[in-house]
C-alpha cells in the first residue's frame, strides 16, 4: 500500500491548491486532504485534523501557509499522531502587528460591503513576477476566491487572526520536518523559515527560488520532488 500524505491548504485555498502537485505524486503516494476551509472555527480545522489522525497510521501532514500553521499545533499538541511534517509558506511565529492590522480593517470592510474577489494588485503580492500572467496559477487562485467567497474569507481571517507563536514549542518537535520558503514571498521571508528551522531539532529549510507565496500552483514540480526526496529519507 501506498504511503499517504496528507495534506492542508492555506486561507482561501480549497483541493484547487494542491491538484498540480498530486498530478506528480499519486504515482508514488496516496494523497489525503483535508477540508479545513469547510470549518468556521480554529477549534474546528484541528478536530478535522484530528479525524484523520484517529484513523491509520500516524500522518505525514503537507500543510501550506495557515495549512502549515494548523499543521504544526497540531504536531506539537498530540505527539505520536504525526510521523512527518512539511510545511510551505508559513510561519511559526504569529502575525505581526502590521498583519493583525491589515486583518482588523479587512474585517471591517468586509462587514460593511460586498465582497467582489481579490483585487489584482493584492493578487500580484502573493505571485512571483514571473507566473502572474499564467493562467494556472492566477485563475486557480481567483477561482478559490471567488468560489470559497465572503463568508469563508471573513470565518478564517476572524479565527486565525490571533494565532499565538509557537516558537517557545518548536524545540519539542521530535519528527522528520522540512520547511520550504520562497525568495520572494513578502508574507513569509526567507529568514523566518530559518529562524523556524533553528528552533527544531533536525528540521530542514529549503529556498524555492523565483517563487512568491503560492509555491504549490507556481513551482508544483519543484515541490513534488522536495517532498518525494524529503519522505524517501
Amino acid at each position: 500500500m501506498a504511503q499517504i500524505l496528507t495534506f492542508l491548504p492555506g486561507t482561501m485555498c480549497d483541493q484547487r491548491l494542491w491538484a498540480p502537485v498530486w498530478r506528480r505524486l499519486i504515482s508514488i503516494f496516496s494523497c489525503d486532504y483535508v477540508p479545513t476551509e469547510t470549518q468556521p472555527t480554529h477549534a474546528g480545522m484541528l478536530s478535522l485534523i484530528h479525524s484523520a489522525a484517529s484513523v491509520g497510521e500516524p500522518l505525514n501532514l503537507v500543510g501550506f501557509s495557515m495549512g502549515g500553521y494548523l499543521a504544526l499545533e497540531y504536531a506539537l499538541a498530540n505527539p505520536g499522531r504525526v510521523a512527518s511534517l512539511v510545511t510551505i509558506g508559513s510561519s511559526a511565529f504569529g502575525l505581526t502587528d502590521q498583519e493583525k492590522a491589515d486583518r482588523a480593517r479587512a474585517l471591517a470592510l468586509l462587514k460593511k460591503h460586498d465582497y467582489r474577489g481579490m483585487p489584482a494588485a493584492r493578487l500580484k503580492q502573493f505571485v512571483h513576477p514571473s507566473r502572474q500572467a499564467d493562467p494556472e496559477v492566477v485563475d486557480v487562485i481567483r477561482a478559490m476566491d471567488r468560489d470559497l467567497g465572503k463568508p469563508v474569507l471573513v470565518a478564517q481571517l476572524e479565527e486565525t487572526s490571533t494565532r499565538a507563536s509557537l516558537a517557545p514549542s518548536l524545540s519539542e518537535l521530535e519528527i522528520p520536518a522540512m520547511l520550504i520558503g520562497a525568495d520572494s514571498d513578502p508574507f513569509v521571508p526567507w529568514d523566518v523559515i530559518e529562524r523556524m528551522a533553528a528552533l527544531i531539532p533536525g528540521a530542514k529549510a529549503v529556498l524555492a527560488r523565483n517563487a512568491g507565496h503560492m509555491i504549490p500552483l507556481e513551482q508544483p514540480d519543484w515541490l513534488a520532488a522536495r517532498i518525494s526526496d524529503f519522505q524517501a529519507r
